[in-house]
């Protein structure tokens, strides 16, 4: 792998990636000495990865509210809200809050002061979700799980920004639980490669699925459908995620065909004259397929009635297809025991 830049530039990558390591490695000690490591009166479970792009750490922190919401917990979700607008929200934030109503986001870089300054205010709230939280080590963790991508795990990969690795997988040794995202079976040598950097064997096996979709329609307005109904479209796709292949293939597995894809990047920030492109590419075809992380943005900029096509957003879920008990098992132990009075 080349890593997240230009093949061009690895001759100053590779050096880079070392003085990089050598930084790692010094805060590691650091932290694992405890020293600035701070703790809050709630329980935290942190969910992060060691490669940089998307291994699903945001449907799973959903998974995980809905989890602990049916177990009577009130949850809180810190995150940093990356590429969020000036005076506005990023569109992990924008999605989590039009999810999970009943759940408060907390969106700042500075996740520690963000808690101690809204707990207080809210003493119903019993436990944390860390949004992406391996590497914010600042906050103790009382669960830590970590997210491994099963069509890119990168576990022999470089550090940055010669490889996609944040930090070396060795790091998953201190890691509660590794959970694999994105399988579609369990596979056993990439579960051999995990335990012999975590210790263990993956906790748990999931998959990214759609349990619908939602239809903004120009004539009929919003409406639910199932997937079916995508059979025999054909649709542009616009999916600002660092893992658009995966949903390529769920968009031909549905039976629709990709007639144009716009590629953007992850966490794309859409403009007026953007989505007039688009609109323009899109007429003709049957449909616009994009995920939840583009419309909370997308919504803003567009009118729908000038459309020529509706807007479909796959409704995404995680399903725990191995290990389901043990995940559940161990998350709300964790959390009833450290918030018990």
């Amino acid at each position: 792998m080349s890593g997240p830049l230009p093949a061009c530039l690895a001759p100053l990558t590779v050096p880079a990636s070392w003085l990089y390591g050598a930084a790692i490695a010094a805060r590691n000690r650091r932290f694992d000495r405890s020293i600035g490591v701070q703790r809050i009166d709630v329980p935290v479970v942190s969910v992060g990865n060691v490669v940089v792009g998307g291994t699903g750490k945001t449907p799973f922190v959903r998974w995980l509210a809905r989890l602990l919401l049916k177990h009577d917990h009130r949850p809180v979700i810190a995150m940093r809200g990356y590429r969020a607008p000036r005076g506005g929200v990023s569109d992990e934030q924008a999605e989590h809050e039009e999810l999970l109503p009943h759940t408060d986001v907390l969106a700042q870089p500075d996740r520690l002061a963000a808690l101690r300054r809204y707990l207080p205010q809210h003493p119903d709230v019993d436990c944390v979700l860390l949004d992406d939280g391996f590497q914010h080590r600042r906050l103790h963790r009382d669960l830590d799980l970590v997210l491994i991508d099963a069509g890119h795990p990168a576990l022999n990969d470089r550090l940055l920004p010669a490889g996609y690795l944040r930090e070396p997988a060795s790091a998953l040794r201190r890691a509660d639980a590794v959970i694999v995202t994105r399988a579609a079976s369990v596979d056993l040598k990439l579960g051999q490669r995990i335990e012999s950097r975590h210790g263990r064997p993956p906790l748990a096996w999931t998959r990214h699925i759609w349990t619908g979709l939602t239809i903004h329609d120009p004539k009929a307005g919003a409406q639910e459908a199932g997937i079916d109904w995508l059979e025999g479209k054909r649709v542009l796709t616009m999916l600002g995620v660092a893992r658009p292949q995966a949903i390529l293939g769920q968009v031909s597995d549905a039976g629709a065909s990709v007639a144009v894809n716009v590629p953007v990047d992850d966490h794309a920030r859409y403009t007026e004259g953007t989505l007039e492109r688009v609109r323009r590419l899109a007429d003709g075809l049957d449909a616009v397929v994009l995920t939840g992380k583009d419309w909370v943005k997308v919504r803003r900029l567009i009118d729908l009635d000038a459309w020529p096509a509706p807007l479909v957003v796959p409704e995404l879920a995680i399903e725990v297809f191995q290990g389901a008990a043990a995940l559940e098992d161990l998350t709300l132990a964790a959390v009833a025991r450290l918030s018990a009075p």
